[in-house]
């Protein structure tokens, strides 16, 4: 598969990896529910320790890098070229020669977390136009995989002409592109019930209804010599035509015939088709396109203001197609992620999904701007959503060495986190060295050496212990007798 080669590249793709993490700060809130306040590549990275692998459903609505929205590279990547790009806007085509490569640089790791964050059979909506729809296409082929690339959903978000200046020589789009992947391209999606299978015959053995057994091409992706092979129903033998095969195999026809199911009339076979033959409910298809009936781009800055009447927000999502992409890719327990949330359309739609079929959903959004509690959170509170409130914490490492400004209160923290994947107990004021106990396992903070007069300081008994100091004078006979586990300060610290 062709790899997309990009300025920058070379330094990005691994980068999510060196992202230091940060607790996520409850400001206030009780819910399950999250809105982030911070840069989503920093949100992300401090997802990964508790949410990995858990989001069944993301969307997001990144920049189109149209020229015209000004949005800025910010990540600190250690690389002259790039640094070079760090706190300007992006400028159109004439002004910034780089500007793809700066939406890419910028798109690339937090796709990568995104994708770590995904569940097994977790699918991820992408919207995008034709500035970047290529481009996008070919990283996202590489970091979820071509085959896992389930296709190109059409929306209809413009329904009269945006820009009168090029309306003579450029083509008016009236389309954006929402593009689909998923870690499991044979799962399974929702599909929206369009009532029930009528059954309007009957014999001995109950209700059915007649279907006729058609012929498929035998020359196209589903063909097959399996399918070709002749029928006999009383005295009558009936085959495909040439390049030709039946619609199923011959031993499912050989269940209906045992069954008494199977009959021919005029040079035809039917079926006859009962319930516990089949899924009784008619469903429609997950299409590939969604017309303005669902909303336009104008629509939802209209739901918009109805809900925050000073917003200055002039491309929004319309809350029914946000809400149609979640009911087809979710559980009603699902965890559903909007890693540009912007107004927060994707937290209404969650609320109000949940609303209609009594599902438990939980979202988490995730927005940068100043906006995120004046406009993001704001949102959510008065379509009667509840939510808790985050800010970023300080960076547990700066680049390979630990924070020198983390307070020791933050550090405790860490130290039990990154050994436990849960948060820290409260100290006890008897025992200040304990962290705390998880599954057997104590844990210790000994300033300076772990020694026998140290461990004096341990009162708590445990089956076994994990102490970090900055040296240890206790021999590793003695350690192993006690169940004592040393992590050196810095060197064993875990990074997350």
């Amino acid at each position: 598969m062709p790899n997309l080669n990009f300025v920058g590249k070379s330094k990005v793709v691994n980068y999510y990896r060196q992202v230091s993490f940060r607790f996520l700060e409850r400001q206030y809130g009780s819910s399950e529910n999250m809105i982030i306040h911070g840069d989503n590549l920093l949100a992300l990275r401090s997802l990964l320790a508790t949410h990995r692998g858990k989001i069944k459903c993301i969307y997001i609505d990144p920049p189109y890098n149209t020229g015209n929205e000004n949005w800025i590279y910010n990540d600190n990547v250690n690389d002259p070229e790039i640094r070079s790009w760090i706190g300007k806007v992006v400028g159109d085509e004439e002004t910034d020669l780089n500007r793809h490569d700066k939406w890419l640089c910028m798109m690339y790791p937090r796709l990568r977390l995104l994708h770590e964050l995904l569940s097994d059979d977790g699918v991820i909506f992408i919207s995008i136009d034709y500035n970047e729809n290529y481009n996008l296409r070919s990283i996202c082929n590489e970091i979820f995989g071509e085959l896992n690339f389930i296709g190109e959903i059409y929306w209809e978000s413009k329904t009269k002409s945006q820009n009168t200046i090029t309306a003579f020589n450029k083509l008016q789009p009236k389309m954006e592109m929402i593009l689909v992947y998923s870690k499991n391209p044979k799962r399974k999606f929702n599909l929206i019930s369009a009532g029930q299978k009528i059954y309007d015959l009957q014999d001995a053995r109950g209700m059915y209804r007649e279907h006729q057994l058609e012929f498929m091409n035998a020359k196209g992706m589903r063909g097959r010599e399996s399918m070709v092979f002749d029928i006999t129903v009383g005295e009558k033998t009936i085959s495909p035509p040439e390049d030709r095969q039946w619609q199923i195999g011959i031993e499912s026809v050989e269940k209906y015939k045992q069954a008494g199911d199977l009959f021919e009339r005029d040079g035809k076979i039917f079926i006859k088709m009962r319930p516990e033959y089949e899924r009784v409910e008619k469903t429609e298809p997950f299409w590939g396109f969604f017309s303005k009936e669902i909303g336009t781009a104008e629509s939802a800055k209209k739901e918009l203001s109805a809900i925050l009447s000073n917003h200055n927000f002039e491309t929004v999502k319309p809350v029914n197609l946000i809400k149609r992409l979640i009911f087809h890719a979710t559980d009603p327990d699902s965890i559903i992620l909007d890693a540009f949330a912007g107004s927060g359309t994707t937290g209404q739609a969650v609320i109000e999904l949940n609303r209609e079929d009594q599902g438990s959903r939980k979202f988490i959004l995730i927005e940068s701007m100043d906006y995120c509690e004046s406009i993001t959170a704001e949102r959510v509170r008065r379509v009667h959503g509840d939510f808790s409130f985050y800010e970023l914490g300080d960076p547990i490492f700066i680049e390979d060495q630990l924070n020198p400004d983390l307070s020791r209160d933050l550090f405790r923290r860490y130290l039990y986190f990154s050994e436990t994947k849960k948060e820290i107990p409260p100290m006890n004021p008897d025992e200040s060295t304990l962290l705390g106990i998880n599954d057997g396992i104590a844990y210790h903070l000994i300033d300076g050496d772990l020694n026998f007069n140290s461990l004096t300081q341990i009162k708590t008994r445990s089956e076994s212990y994990v102490i970090f100091a900055e040296s240890c004078t206790i021999s590793q006979e003695t350690r192993d007798q006690f169940k004592i586990y040393f992590r050196k300060i810095p060197r064993d610290i875990r990074r997350i």
